[in-house]
């Protein structure tokens, strides 16, 4: 009988100590499947009102002359607009 519960015990404990190391195992298999993060390609234009350096999609649409502009703010399409 004594046998049989010390068994019983072992095998709980060996089905715990697998339970609390599953996280630790799946941390590592999806760390070496993921795939390295690609890098944002993004095109930087200079606003031609005050010179700063953006980002073509975060600039706001001009026209100077009739030719589509980017520049950095509404205060710059402003200024380039009126000149």
């Amino acid at each position: 009988m004594s046998r049989a519960a010390l068994v019983v015990f072992l095998v709980f404990l060996f089905l715990a100590l697998v339970r609390m190391a599953r996280p630790l195992l799946r941390a590592g298999r999806a760390g070496a499947r993921r795939a390295a993060p690609r890098a944002i390609e993004a095109e930087m234009v200079r606003d031609p009102v005050c010179g700063t350096w953006i980002d073509r999609r975060l600039a706001v649409p001009g026209r100077h002359r009739g030719e589509a502009v980017a520049v950095c703010s509404e205060e710059c399409r402003q200024r380039l607009e009126s000149a």
